[in-house]
């Protein structure tokens, strides 16, 4: 029966207090909104959520295929060894050669050349067959990279 008392008491109490709040200062009721919709509104309701957004740019590659790794191929110059290597048409690939001298360095059918002590070459392979990596100053080949079909 205390219980019963004192929770009366505590509803009676807050009720006066925001009879009392909710006159001060007013002159119309439909000034102030009513109490109870400030209280009932939490974190979760609809109207206090945004969707979450994001400015970041995905990168889509333009012909609707995502892009495959880099093959990387190291060459020692100075080694005396023809390396053979076999990448599939299309391949993204990357021929690093290293020297310990100053070469003009040649892919043939690609038609790149590099000259310098440490080169890379980055190109697509995008022409079938074998083709040769060679050294013009010692004639040598390096590499011979054969390019297939996938």
């Amino acid at each position: 029966m205390k219980i019963y008392s004192l929770s009366r008491l505590f509803v009676g109490l807050v009720a006066s207090l925001v009879v009392a709040c909710s006159s001060e200062g007013s002159t119309s009721p439909a000034s102030n909104p009513p109490i109870t919709e400030v209280m009932t509104q939490t974190p979760t309701d609809p109207a206090s959520i945004s969707a979450p957004t994001s400015s970041a740019s995905k990168e889509i590659p333009e012909t609707g295929t995502p892009s495959t790794e880099s093959v990387t191929i190291e060459i020692d110059a100075d080694a005396g060894v023809t390396e053979v290597a076999s990448v599939a048409l299309g391949s993204p690939v990357v021929i690093q050669v290293f020297s310990e001298t100053e070469q003009d360095f040649h892919l043939h059918g690609y038609d790149i050349e590099l000259m310098g002590d440490d080169v890379t070459f980055d190109f697509i392979a995008d022409k079938l067959g074998d083709f040769e990596l060679e050294s013009h100053e010692s004639g040598d080949i390096l590499l011979t990279l054969s390019v297939v079909e996938d």
